[in-house]
Parts: C-alpha cells; sequence; structure tokens
C-alpha cells in the first residue's frame, strides 16, 4: 500500500495544481534551449505543473533538474539531440528512489513529450519561462542637485503586455512617470512633478547594475544626480533550501524575483515581505475541495536562509544557502591594497554570455586576450581553456584578484593565463588582440583613447554596455538563466573604431 502511494506521488510529483504563474511564466520565442521551461500535463483530470531547468555544466555539457511541489529531481541521462530531448528524472522519497523517463521534442519554443513509469504515461507541453526584467521592483533614491537632496521610492513593474510602468513614491509634492523603456541595462523614463504651485517635467537616464541605479534628472531647471539601490537585494535571487521530515530532508528552490514575488518549486508567491534580515510568506493551495495553507517565517544572514515552514500538517525546519553562478572558490594570497575603490560593483558574466563573447570575438590560440575588470577570472580561464590561448586579467578589487588566482590554478591554466592587479584606465593595451569589457557605458568612453591603440583587425567586445560615440559592428542579444536578468546584449567592436556623430537630446 505504501509504495503504491509513492509511485502515485511519482507522477504528481511533475507537480500539484494549476498555479497561475503571472508575468514570469511568460514565453519567449528564444531557440536556446537553455532555461527554465514550464511543463504542463492531465493527471486523473487535473493539471498539474511543473519546470524543467536546463543549464550548462562547468564543461559545457548539458544538465538539469525537475523542480516540482515534491523538491527538486535530479537529470540523468540527459540528451539533446537536434530537437530531440531526452532524459531519467530521480524521484527519492525517503530511502527508496524511482525513475521516470522522458522523451521528447523542442520545436519553435514548445517542448512535447511523454513521461513514462511502472505506473503510465503522461503526455506533457512546455513553453519558455521569462525572466522578470531585473529592473523590475523598488529602488530607494537620493537625488541631489547642488547642495539639496531628496529621497523617495521608485516602484517599477512589468505589465501583462512586457511593457514597463513605474511610480515614483515620495512625500514631497506629486510625480507622475510615463513612457518607461529599459533595454540593454539603460532605464529612461519621463516624469510630471508638482510641489505645491510649481510644476514642471523631467526625463531620466540611468544605467542599472546589479542591485544599483545610477543616472540623471534632466530638466530646463538642471541636471539632478540620481543613485538607487534595490529593496530588497540581500533577498532577490535562487536559494537552495534543505526542508526537514520524518522520513528525511527533501531538496527545494526558492527564487525571490525583483520585486519580491516568488517561486517556491513551482508555485507562485505573490508578495514576501523582508524587513531587516526577517522574511515571510504564506500561500493558500488547493487540492480537490481541500485548501491546504503553507507559510514560511524565516532569516537571512549573508548567504544563509534559516526557518520554519509551516503547513496544516505541521512544521518544518528549513536551511538553505544561496545559489551563486559557478564560479572560483576564495583562497588566500599575498595582493597589494587596491590602489582606489573599484569603478563598479561586481556582477560576474553569466557563463553562456562569457561563451558568446568570446565566440563573437572570434578567438583563436594565437590571440592575446585582455579582460579589463575581471572579476573571478572566468572569462579569461574560459578562454584558455576552450580555445588554448594566452590571456590576462585586470582587476584593482584585491577579492578578485584573489578569485582569479584561485580560478586560474583550479582550472590548471596557470602557463597560459596571468592576473594583474593594475587600474584599467592605465594599461597599455597594444598588445592585445582580444578586449572584453563589462563596464559602465561611460567608462566605455573613458577607455576609447586606449582602444584606438590596439592592432588593426582587433576586437573589442562588451557585456550590457554600449560605446557611445563608436559603431558596433555586431550586436547579439542572449538568453540566460541568472538571478541578474535573463536577457543580456553583447556589443562587437574591431578596430580602427567606426566613429559616429552623437548629440545630446
Amino acid at each position: 500500500m505504501k509504495q503504491t502511494a509513492i509511485q502515485r506521488t511519482i507522477l504528481l510529483g511533475l507537480v500539484i495544481l494549476v498555479i497561475p504563474l503571472g508575468q514570469v511564466m511568460a514565453g519567449s520565442a528564444k531557440k536556446d534551449v537553455l532555461g527554465d521551461w514550464k511543463i504542463q500535463a492531465v493527471f486523473d483530470g487535473r493539471k498539474i505543473t511543473s519546470i524543467l531547468s536546463l543549464s550548462r555544466d562547468k564543461d559545457g555539457g548539458l544538465k538539469g533538474e525537475m523542480i516540482s511541489f515534491w523538491g527538486v529531481g535530479a537529470l540523468r541521462d540527459l540528451k539533446l539531440e537536434g530537437e530531440q530531448l531526452s532524459f531519467v528524472q530521480v524521484n527519492r522519497f525517503g530511502d527508496q528512489e524511482t525513475t521516470t523517463n522522458f522523451t521528447g521534442t523542442i520545436r519553435r519554443g514548445k517542448l512535447t513529450g511523454t513521461f513514462s513509469s511502472d505506473r503510465g504515461t503522461l503526455e506533457a507541453e512546455g513553453t519558455r519561462v521569462r525572466r522578470m526584467p531585473m529592473v523590475a521592483g523598488n529602488w530607494q533614491m537620493t537625488v541631489k542637485m547642488g547642495e539639496r537632496e531628496y529621497t523617495g521610492v521608485l516602484a517599477i513593474k512589468e505589465n501583462e503586455d512586457r511593457t514597463l510602468s513605474a511610480a515614483w513614491q515620495s512625500q514631497r509634492g506629486e510625480h507622475e512617470i510615463s513612457n518607461v523603456k529599459f533595454k540593454a541595462n539603460k532605464l529612461t523614463f519621463d516624469r510630471k512633478s508638482k510641489i505645491q504651485d510649481q510644476q514642471w517635467q523631467s526625463a531620466f537616464e540611468g544605467t542599472i547594475k546589479g542591485h544599483a541605479l545610477t543616472g540623471v534628472f534632466k530638466s530646463d531647471r538642471g541636471d539632478m544626480s540620481a543613485e538607487g539601490q534595490r529593496i530588497g537585494a540581500d533577498l532577490v535571487g535562487l536559494w537552495e533550501l534543505d526542508i526537514a521530515s520524518d522520513s528525511g530532508s527533501r531538496k527545494q528552490l526558492l527564487r525571490i524575483n525583483p520585486d519580491l514575488s516568488a517561486l517556491y518549486g513551482p508555485i507562485a508567491i505573490e508578495k514576501v515581505d523582508f524587513d531587516d534580515g526577517k522574511v515571510a510568506f504564506k500561500t493558500t493551495l488547493e487540492f480537490g475541495d481541500q485548501p491546504y495553507e503553507m507559510s514560511f517565517a524565516g532569516q537571512v544572514t549573508g548567504k544563509k536562509l534559516t526557518g520554519e515552514l509551516t503547513t496544516s500538517r505541521g512544521a518544518r525546519q528549513v536551511t538553505g544557502q544561496r545559489r551563486s553562478p559557478a564560479g572560483a572558490k576564495q583562497k588566500t594570497a599575498r595582493i597589494e591594497q587596491a590602489p582606489h575603490e573599484p569603478d563598479v560593483i561586481y556582477v560576474p558574466t553569466p557563463q553562456p554570455v562569457v561563451d558568446k563573447m568570446l565566440e563573437l570575438a572570434q578567438v583563436t590560440k594565437d590571440d592575446l586576450v585582455y579582460d579589463l575588470g575581471c572579476g573571478d577570472g572566468r572569462i579569461v580561464v574560459t578562454a584558455a581553456k576552450k580555445y588554448g590561448c594566452k590571456a590576462v586579467g585586470f582587476d584593482v578589487d584585491r577579492r578578485r584578484i584573489k578569485e582569479s588566482l584561485a580560478n586560474v590554478k583550479d582550472n590548471n591554466v596557470g602557463n597560459l593565463v596571468q592576473i594583474e592587479q593594475k587600474d584599467i584606465f592605465t594599461l597599455d593595451l597594444s598588445k592585445a588582440n582580444v578586449v572584453t569589457l563589462y563596464l559602465l557605458p561611460e567608462l566605455n568612453v573613458k577607455l576609447i583613447p586606449q582602444l584606438e591603440k590596439l592592432k588593426p583587425g582587433s576586437r573589442i567586445v562588451s557585456h550590457d554596455f554600449d560605446m557611445r560615440g563608436v559603431k558596433p559592428d555586431k550586436v547579439v542579444e542572449v538568453s540566460t538563466d541568472d538571478e541578474y536578468s535573463g536577457e543580456h546584449t553583447i556589443y562587437l567592436w574591431t578596430t580602427p573604431l567606426k566613429k559616429e556623430n552623437v548629440t545630446d537630446e
């Protein structure tokens, strides 16, 4: 009887219920299979939903996991041959393990196939999950004009039609925001303001990197600089949870979206409360005619999450940690104190973007690659491992230098890769054939005099940010599965640089 119940649960483990996943689950036309897929099937007359998550391992191979209400199931024998996808899903319940086989097709942004086990088969369909744009959410803003300083909250949301809307919340006057645009990490909008009997209009243009927003309001009153930090930044991202139970712990994923909505497994959570490190959310599910209440209360400390998950069946202890992009472990090394603070905050480039940047630059074993602001060294390490070329990573942050050196050592590419602690704006770049960037637009512009000294035919690739006044040879969009944004832009320039006239609006 127990075995029958477990086997029945396996099919349900694809997951329970029809859950309206809202904006996060909007479809995408991207042909790349990497990322999350919303999988739906019908079992006993009920539609059930799960998430198939596909990514690359450190060697570039395909890996995946199936995320259901019951937890995270590992995938074995994952294969993609042309349009044909197959894998074996591993389900563990206490000390028992069962498997479910999947065979299907991915074609034109849709997945169709069949799950089969000794309990029968389920026909399934899937559509790509579209990540919520990183600009969404609430931003604590500080605006300065001369000696005066104002604060407010910029609240941005994505609408059903994928357009953006925003509101400015402040105790000082009334403000109306329109024409909100966000592309390649650049945010623009118009703002109409009224304070007492004074009215005026301004235009905002800014840049987002990670959880920081910087920009300028321009109006006939003059320019006002603005800086913002995402509210809830310490919580946003993907968390791996261990949930205790009498039959042993089980794994689950909690994805906190930029606007502090969430997905617990495949279940949509409308709002997560987060204040002073304390986390709480609740939801009510329907199993037939029976409501099933679930709530969580916990605490975030750094990259650790602890708390208690409570349902009608009792309370379970939860421990978790943030899932970060694959990178090197930090090791000790003797590094000089940085000559100045880094010019930008560190946000790692997702590995699929790294791969595409190097591919777009057409790197060969005879090239010398310079990465300006090398972070954990993933670009120079990838260039050396994949193309056999020499590469040099530059950074001023001693923490990044330590991570890069460790990454080089762990990947045994010390014969090809050097890491140097130097200010990138003082470098002679003339020896490089390829230069990679993940800086802010104004810093790219600042580098132009150095980039102009590159040999003819040298390639420059930038993640997400353009170079004002220089026309790119190619602009490529890349879709990934990462905590900051699923959509990325790569710019390619070749030397000599192609200058173009620009005018201030």
